[in-house]
């Protein structure tokens, strides 16, 4: 109804309290099995988020983008190709590589994921 004028305000930007802990810094040091998947248009985290993201990690994270909307991909989703590849790294652990999975087809067959370029 509002278009981008509603777009990212969220109830927390009016929260009247402090934050109970101060932000998670996000650096190169850490884990190296951090798995980021996250769809193209999503309204509640953008996907310019999710790259900025990766950067922060440096080369510790993988990364899957997905032609869908929605803020959820794993579980919420339909495409079997995402549920398939998140659910294999984490039943075992297996880290893909960074990724870009089409859209669900419409008329039937599997969507696939590739090594291709997140489309811009």
């Amino acid at each position: 109804m509002f278009g981008a004028a509603s777009a990212n305000i969220t109830p927390c930007a009016y929260w009247a309290h402090e934050p109970s802990e101060p932000p998670v810094r996000i650096n190169d040091k850490g884990p190296r099995n951090v798995l980021i998947v996250q769809n193209l248009r999503d309204p509640g985290t953008p996907h310019r988020g999710g790259e900025l993201l990766r950067e922060k990690f440096a080369k510790r994270p993988r990364r899957v983008s997905v032609d869908g909307s929605g803020h959820g991909v794993y579980v919420y989703g339909d495409n079997a190709s995402v549920l398939n590849v998140t659910t294999i790294y984490l039943v075992g652990s297996t880290m893909p590589k960074d990724t870009f999975c089409r859209p669900t087809n419409p008329y039937g067959g599997i969507p696939t994921c590739g090594n291709q370029r997140t489309p811009r």
